[in-house]
């Protein structure tokens, strides 16, 4: 029995699309109190140090970035000071690089997800997940939960906030785009008090 041109088609087209392979992560969208109610920390800071690093788990070595952010406004979890008391600092290591994939020869490496890159001297405001056994921690929902500042008073997520108020009252917030730093501030405060 022969198949039709059609059905040879059809099943040519799932052959080749069983044989792909995704150029992204996927990621599930947040909304403002999804990404406090999934955080650990919640802080406003400005990085004073970026140092790479790895860490083995399962006997491979795999690569990170280590933060340290000193903190100007803390809205859930604790920070600390240098000298390990509590304090104005937060220390996150992540997993991933922070350059491009590189080529070494025939060998070729590849990064499985960027963590939000982190600039020295810039400010941020971050959801940060728990360190996990490793000492690993994130992002929550990798850079839904990164703001960086835009002229001192507006913050933009990766996502370029887009969602964060879904299933919210958005009253005064734009669907998209930068916010009033004030404005979302006081959302997590009241998200976050007990």
């Amino acid at each position: 029995m022969q198949l039709s041109t059609t059905c040879k088609t059809v099943a040519l087209f799932l052959a080749l699309c069983g044989c792909m392979t995704a150029n992204a992560t996927m990621v599930q969208q947040m909304n403002l109190g999804e990404l406090a109610i999934n955080a650990d920390k919640i802080f406003r800071g400005t990085v004073v140090s970026v140092k790479s690093g790895s860490v083995t788990a399962g006997g491979s070595e795999l690569p990170t970035v280590t933060y340290t952010l000193r903190v100007s406004e803390t809205f859930k979890g604790n920070t600390r000071s240098l000298d390990g008391k509590a304090g104005d600092v937060v220390v996150i290591t992540m997993l991933g690089e922070r350059k491009s994939a590189t080529a070494d020869g025939d060998i070729r490496r590849f990064v499985p997800f960027r963590p939000p890159n982190l600039e020295n001297g810039k400010e941020y405001l971050l959801f940060t997940t728990a360190p996990s056994a490793l000492g690993l921690s994130m992002t929550v929902g990798v850079g839904q939960g990164a703001f960086r500042f835009l002229d001192g008073d507006f913050v933009l997520n990766e996502a370029k906030n887009s969602g964060l108020f879904r299933d919210m009252d958005s009253t005064g917030m734009p669907e998209r785009g930068p916010i009033p730093y004030s404005a979302i501030a006081e959302r997590i405060r009241s998200l976050t008090a007990n």
